[in-house]
């Protein structure tokens, strides 16, 4: 009976995973900018951007097959 859990709060961690990494790609892109530049700073937080949106995109699909009862969570 855990593993229903555990994929409900797999959805849910991939979401908030997604939130914060996005508000550290933030966090380091303004503060790059204030001590490398806009360019270099950007550089630095492109990658986290990246791995944000692909939390978003893996935890929107998972909740999509739950919805169309493809992956079963209870």
């Amino acid at each position: 009976m855990a593993a229903p859990e555990l994929r409900r709060r797999t959805v849910v961690g991939l979401m908030a995973g997604a939130v914060v990494v996005t508000v550290l790609a933030f966090t380091v892109r303004g503060f790059g900018q204030l001590v490398v530049g806009y360019e270099f700073a950007l550089l630095l937080a492109g990658p986290l951007f990246g791995v944000a949106f692909l939390l978003a995109v893996l935890g929107f699909c998972l909740a999509v097959l739950a919805k169309l009862s493809v992956v079963s969570i209870e």
